[in-house]
């Protein structure tokens, strides 16, 4: 049992969301795992160690199957690595506003213990970090980087035709998740009439820690009741960002977000906002 369809990206774009709605489905079986990482991170494993990820998918009423590893839309050898393996597999992308995603970003690598630079300082430093080359400085100081979709998408669209592609925008989804479900569907080639009320519930949102000191002392307790509970109880939602800085970040998204306009066929002015 293999996917049939992958959802590769983006990350911080809706990606834990779309996996729960998408489970919901009675003709669908998703990963028991969301973010299975065997085309980026976990290749060397080999296949029948991504099996193993879809063994509950036998269910004879099942028509199509899927996993959301949101790197994968970034990573570069992903693409042609997927094509070999599954070349008539169909691909899921998520975008979200690049400005919007990579403030989410920063704060998620902040509420994981994982960047301690200030907002302004990590996206200054940004290519400084990933000059060295480092697979840690790329999964998570790729703030901007991750943001050139167009390039990205460019990677994918030497293997796969326009037709295995479907491009969302987290946007429409927060708005209206039963129009975007019923797209999905509709590429899927399952049941398009099906619903369920679960899909108005937001997944993984973005918060921060109250109080740094306690987020990096829940690490290191061995209990994960007690972990989960301080996480729960020492988040917030997060402040602000700085005028000049969102201004900063807009212009610098706006020539990769022309040509994914064109490329879309879609207007993306809400992105320069």
């Amino acid at each position: 049992m293999l996917p049939t369809f992958i959802i590769c990206g983006t990350m911080r774009g809706g990606t834990t969301s779309l996996y729960n709605y998408l489970m919901t489905h009675p003709e669908i079986c998703m990963s028991r795992k969301k973010e299975v990482h065997y085309f980026d991170l976990n290749y060397y494993k080999g296949v029948k160690w991504y099996e193993k990820h879809f063994e509950e998918c036998k269910n004879g009423k099942v028509k199509a199957i899927g996993e959301a590893s949101p790197s994968y839309m970034y990573f570069e050898e992903v693409p042609k690595r997927i094509h070999e393996f599954l070349p008539n597999v169909k691909l899921i992308f998520i975008l979200r506003n690049p400005v919007n995603r990579v403030y989410s970003h920063y704060w998620h690598e902040v509420r994981h213990t994982q960047e301690n630079l200030s907002f302004e300082e990590a996206i200054e430093k940004e290519e400084e970090r990933l000059s060295q080359g480092d697979i840690f400085s790329k999964i998570h100081y790729s703030y901007k980087d991750r943001g050139k979709y167009i390039i990205q998408i460019k990677r994918f669209k030497k293997y796969f035709s326009n037709d295995q592609m479907l491009f969302l925008m987290t946007e429409d989804l927060e708005q209206s998740p039963e129009k975007v479900m019923k797209k999905i569907f509709e590429f899927l080639k399952v049941n398009t009439n099906f619903t369920d009320p679960s899909w108005n519930i937001k997944h993984n949102e973005g918060k921060i820690p109250r109080i740094r000191k306690l987020n990096k002392l829940k690490v290191k307790i061995p209990i994960q009741l007690i972990r989960g509970f301080i996480h729960y109880i020492n988040l917030k939602d997060y402040p602000p960002m700085k005028q000049q800085t969102r201004e900063y970040l807009i212009n610098y998204f706006k020539p990769y977000n022309k040509e994914l306009e064109k490329f879309l066929g879609r207007k993306l002015d809400k992105w320069n906002k």
